[in-house]
């Protein structure tokens, strides 16, 4: 199965960046025509963030082919090539609230599973970002299976560094796999959401929690509408194979003034994401059994803090 993918997907997304890359010219100029009838810089914008992510795909693409087996150095060269291209297209940077972790008071001689919201296209890419390059951890990233269709990403999962998830008691047994063979200074990247927040979703999440009988976990969120309803497998599965890893949450306020859903060909612009991070010890981190309870306690705390962090309308 994984070499018949890749037999697709990698000729396939090949040829697409290239094409991208060569018609490139063209569609900055029709992107610019666009933009001036409509008032906005989006398109074109769009357009060059479009052919830069290209550029890193091939160049990332040829690392792997001509032997480079580093996840970790090919993993932070792209995010790093990603984050300066958003910056530098998007005006978009990342910043650390006043009273966050720092990378100082990171703690390395355990390892670290973080706990983050998941809002909007892109902001996985971010909080990667941050946790490899201004904390300088090696990060291991959770995500879902349909993901493999990127080839960078699908030759990574392949070097250790990304899980790409089954579903049901598979999922966590894979997560509690990786869990297990996490060592000191390094990070596994959990979102505990499961997807991207959407208004259909939060509205999908509400109606299962009362249909299954959780009427007061489906009270709850619906008072908390800036975030989805945690789920406790993943993040219970990684404490099981990981007891004595710290746990980080790490919050942001979103790619848009609500903080809340947009849509993914929008992309942001002149924006700056305020990332909130705490540290949670290992001995204060409740075992798997009851580490729903304490879950749903820290997400109340997530979805308050990105409320007072938003621009409602």
């Amino acid at each position: 199965m994984t070499l018949l993918r890749r037999a697709i997907t990698m000729p396939l997304v090949t040829i697409l960046m290239i094409v991208l890359l060569v018609s490139g010219p063209l569609l900055l100029v029709g992107a610019g025509v666009v933009g001036l009838a409509t008032r906005s810089s989006r398109p074109p914008r769009t357009v060059a963030l479009t052919l830069a992510y290209a550029v890193i795909e091939l160049r990332t693409l040829v690392k792997v082919l001509s032997g480079n087996r580093n996840c970790d150095q090919l993993i932070q060269d792209f995010l790093v090539s990603a984050y300066a291209a958003v910056r530098r297209i998007l005006d978009v940077d990342v910043a650390l609230e006043s009273g966050s972790a720092t990378p100082e008071t990171i703690p390395r001689d355990e390892p670290l599973i973080v706990l983050s919201r998941h809002c909007g296209p892109g902001d996985s890419v971010l909080v990667a970002w941050l946790l490899a390059v201004e904390y300088r951890l090696q990060v291991r990233v959770v995500l879902k299976a349909v993901l493999q269709c990127e080839p960078v990403l699908d030759l990574a999962g392949e070097f250790g560094c990304l899980c790409f998830l089954s579903r049901g008691d598979r999922a966590r047994r894979q997560i509690r796999s990786l869990a297990e063979s996490l060592v000191g200074g390094q990070a596994m990247l959990l979102f505990p959401e499961g997807a991207n927040f959407s208004w259909p979703r939060w509205r999908n999440a509400i109606t299962q929690l009362r249909s299954t009988g959780g009427l007061r976990a489906a009270r709850r969120a619906l008072r908390q509408s800036h975030t989805l309803p945690p789920r406790s497998g993943g993040a219970a599965a990684a404490v099981a194979g990981a007891p004595s890893a710290n746990l980080l949450v790490l919050t942001h306020n979103g790619f848009c003034a609500d903080g809340r859903a947009r849509p993914w060909w929008q992309l942001p612009i002149h924006r700056q994401l305020l990332v909130r991070t705490v540290v949670v010890p290992a001995a204060r981190v409740p075992p798997p059994k009851r580490l729903e309870r304490w879950l749903e306690r820290t997400w109340t705390q997530v979805d308050a803090w990105v409320a007072a962090h938003v621009e409602e309308p």
